[in-house]
């Protein structure tokens, strides 16, 4: 049997294509790798019916017109918004007065401000930590707080979403060390280095991107990513693994690792760059353009993982209050492959979330950490169980509770880095280059169809405006549609 269009992946950007061009009357066949739909919307289910998104979360920019609200809504999925919920920042000796955390998050602020589309524009090889973390940088200046939420809590990345923001700070002296501590956590967000970063490029995306407001869609991103393409009529195939894709006078052949051979007038392939990126030349016949793969290549994949436990009790202290907890190294020392699993916390700037507060409902006496870069890297080399064993460890030393805390009775430490079928998080921003090779010209680039239009590309790494996102990977889909219907209909003339 030939379809109109094929599109490979069963993740946000495959599913909303799918409905969208079965909807206009269009046959659909989606191939998944898989096991299951979702793609990186995975959903951690836990005691007490607890369940938390270890993939995509939040359905960032809820009121600000994020599509993924209104896809919500039309399935009758609820999505819940956080009630406010103050954050702790633990320093080397404990949790930190609000009026020190305040000073610090003022001077971060006012440190992204002063270099957010920066003019005249920096050198493509310039960094985002060459500029934040220079002597002379904001960061290590007292200054006044800012009264913008969004700019002053660099934990609003967190499940937690704290929105508290200090209306007043010390003028003393900043401690370098807690800044720098603090600046890291932005390579959460980032899903990279802050000495890769592009200056250049920082800052750019905010004024498209979907922020502001976010909402928990009711059971997690992976049911209803699977409420999305049930609610097609496209047929979908799972664990099937293309292993090239073919043009020819007729249209497109996949063929698949099974031996299995599909054919269709179209395809739309969602599969991620971190994926494509160890693809080889001849995966696609004709290979594509030069350019195409440059932009694959050079363009960054980002890290990010998440390390849950789940406790049969909420043993922290003011688990019923305190919606984060931000943990600023208490060594100097920069982790390394040498480095053991207690050092690699002691380390590290970590996010912690407390699904124990009643920010949403069904509380639950859970902790997720979310892990960039270099902690990511260096624990996934190491057994889950133990990282496990070793973070509860360093969350009794750092959070110091009076009495022995109970051990966590379930847990989970994603890996998306080594996933076969993610290899990384999401895109990241633009990176540096030598001579200006990178910018967000590559997302786009990353999203032009070939072949005469009958190879198209769709996924959050295809969105210039939103890559990174699952609003990107959303927007990707309708985008795909749209342009495939109209090459469909030309086809029939």
């Amino acid at each position: 049997m030939s379809y109109d269009t094929i599109i490979l992946g069963a993740g946000w950007a495959g599913s909303v294509a799918a409905k969208e061009l079965t909807s206009k009357g269009h046959s659909v066949l989606v191939l998944e790798a898989r096991d299951r739909v979702g793609g990186r919307a995975k959903t951690w289910q836990g005691e007490g019916g607890a369940k938390i998104d270890v993939g995509c979360s939040w359905i960032h920019g809820y009121r600000e017109g994020n599509p993924a609200k209104k896809i919500a809504k039309s399935l009758g999925v609820e999505a819940h918004l956080p009630k406010p919920a103050e954050g702790l920042v633990y320093g080397p000796d404990g949790p930190l007065p609000k009026e020190k955390v305040a000073a610090l998050r003022s001077c971060l602020s006012a440190a992204q401000a002063s270099f957010k589309l920066p003019y005249p524009a920096p050198q493509p090889s310039a960094s985002l930590a060459s500029a934040l973390l220079s002597s002379d940088s904001p960061l290590f200046k007292p200054s006044s707080p800012s009264s913008d939420p969004a700019t002053t809590d660099v934990s609003s990345t967190s499940p937690a979403n704290p929105s508290e923001v200090t209306s007043s700070a010390s003028s003393g002296d900043v401690d370098k060390t807690l800044a720098e501590g603090l600046a890291r956590t932005l390579e959460i967000p980032l899903g990279l280095k802050l000495e890769k970063a592009s200056l250049k490029w920082a800052g750019w995306e905010t004024t498209t991107s979907f922020a502001g407001s976010d909402a928990a869609p009711e059971g997690g991103y992976e049911a209803l990513v699977n409420k999305v393409l049930e609610s097609s009529k496209a047929k979908v195939e799972l664990n099937k693994i293309a292993d090239s894709i073919k043009k020819t006078e007729s249209g497109v052949t996949v063929h698949t690792s099974d031996g299995s051979s599909y054919e269709a007038r179209t395809v739309i392939s969602t599969i991620p760059l971190g994926v494509l990126k160890t693809l080889s030349r001849e995966f696609f016949s004709p290979a594509l353009p030069e350019r195409l793969q440059e932009a694959i290549a050079g363009t960054h994949v980002g890290f990010l993982e998440k390390l849950l436990l789940q406790y049969p009790t909420a043993w922290w202290p003011n688990a019923s209050t305190i919606g984060s907890y931000t943990f600023l190294p208490t060594s100097s020392s920069q982790p390394t492959e040498n480095s053991s699993i207690e050092e690699i916390f002691d380390g590290s700037s970590l996010v912690m979330a407390n699904f124990a507060a009643p920010s949403l409902p069904n509380p639950s006496p859970t902790l997720l950490t979310y892990l960039s870069e270099t902690p990511a890297k260096l624990l996934l080399k190491q057994d889950p169980a133990e990282v496990v064993k070793a973070y509860h460890a360093f969350l009794v030393k750092r959070l110091k509770p009076s009495t022995t805390p109970p051990q966590p009775e379930k847990y989970n430490l994603t890996n998306w880095l080594t996933d076969e079928y993610s290899y990384g998080a999401t895109t990241t921003p633009s990176i540096v280059s030598q001579n200006g090779e990178r910018s967000p010209l590559d997302f786009k680039e990353l999203g032009r169809p070939v072949w005469e239009g009958k190879l198209g590309f769709a996924g959050e790494h295809t969105e210039m405006e939103h890559r990174g996102s699952v609003a990107g990977a959303v927007v990707s889909g309708f985008r795909e549609a749209d342009r495939v219907d109209r090459l469909l209909e030309l086809l029939k003339e």
